[in-house]
């Protein structure tokens, strides 16, 4: 009983003994938090360059996050491969943070600040009208929310415009808080490197509407100008299909982009990063709240076809305690902890059955 409650038993003695110590003898020994970040990432072999991608805050309820979904993504696949990860943020982390995420991997682990040219306003915003636009929003998710704002324009655009993206062929993103529900027994990244594709996606939901009213008439407005480089609606293997009901009219669906690996020349290549900046500039990030998940929807749906992009069907994910996707193989999610019948591919609000 004694070795199950040390400190209350050592008190006890005192009492009996008369023994006394130092103030600091109850006092756990720590050293000072130190985190060299590395200046180079290092890939476990050549053939490509991947890496796991976040955003995340300060905060200790980010951290403990983090470190949860680092310790998730080792445990089930990245302790095999040791591919790094690089840590976004706008804030000043501290030693202790970036120690304790680092510590649960023996990858390179790199936290890199982002500088208001990257992270925040597009210089032409109007910041009255912006909020203006968050008040109305006030009851819908995020709708009030500027660092919400600021964190779609980073994660649907100016986040390949960083130096580090430049060094990646493929980027695993990853959200803090997510949870990968089955071992990942394959390489991913090196399956999207051996079957040429350029994206993929576990979730497919519909947007709210009423943060996108003008988003659609924007991309066919972009269409119009660049005619030569959208997939054409007639092609069976074009995605039109999956964001346009049977009158041709626009559904809302997207794909989640919180677990998505994909090809980062798509991103930062010339197609996307002008459509991107057109919708940059229409400013219906902040006039709306136009999230960076259905912008890069909007993205792959104009110059990429079904063949570009994979359903990770044999991964098993949770987002947010609700949103699940099991592996609907037995010799698969028997290793999960999940069961199919908690697919939200069921559900009436995914959009898979369209894909």
């Amino acid at each position: 009983m004694i070795n199950s409650n040390k400190p209350v038993a050592r008190i006890i003695l005192v009492a009996i003994l008369g023994v006394t110590w130092d103030d600091d003898y109850f006092a756990y020994s720590t050293s000072a938090w130190k985190y060299d970040n590395p200046a180079n990432l290092s890939f476990p072999h050549d053939r490509f360059r991947a890496a796991f991608v976040t955003f995340v805050k300060s905060d200790s309820a980010s951290l403990t996050k983090l470190r949860f979904t680092i310790r998730n993504l080792e445990d089930q696949f990245n302790k095999q491969h040791n591919y790094p990860y690089i840590i976004y943020t706008d804030q000043e982390l501290s030693e202790e943070y970036m120690e304790l995420a680092s510590s649960l991997t023996q990858s390179t682990v790199r936290f890199e600040r982002v500088q208001r040219d990257l992270y925040g306003y597009n210089e032409n915003t109007d910041l009255q009208r912006a909020a203006q636009a968050r008040n109305d929003l006030n009851t819908t998710m995020f709708g009030n929310s500027e660092d919400y704002r600021f964190q779609s324009r980073f994660m649907a655009g100016t986040i390949y415009r960083h130096a580090l993206m430049q060094e990646l062929d493929y980027s695993w993103r990853f959200e803090a808080g997510t949870e990968y529900l089955c071992p990942v027994d394959t390489d991913p990244f090196q399956y999207m490197f051996e079957n040429k594709k350029t994206t993929s996606f576990s979730v497919a939901l519909y947007e709210y509407r009423e943060t996108i009213p003008t988003l659609y008439q924007s991309v066919l407005d972009f269409a119009k100008e660049h005619q030569d480089w959208i997939q054409s609606t007639s092609n069976p293997e074009s995605l039109w299909h999956f964001i346009l009901d049977e009158s041709n009219i626009f559904n809302g669906c997207h794909f989640w982009n919180n677990f998505q690996i994909a090809d980062v020349s798509f991103y930062r290549g010339e197609k996307y990063q002008q459509f991107f900046n057109y919708l940059d500039q229409k400013n219906g990030i902040f006039y709306e709240r136009w999230g960076d998940p259905i912008i890069q929807s909007m993205g792959a749906v104009m110059f990429l076809t079904k063949q570009d992009i994979h359903f990770w069907d044999d991964i098993g994910y949770r987002v947010a305690d609700y949103f699940t996707h099991c592996p609907s193989e037995k010799s698969l999610y028997s290793k999960c902890t999940c069961r199919p019948e908690q697919n939200f591919d069921n559900d009436g609000y995914s959009c898979l059955r369209f894909y």
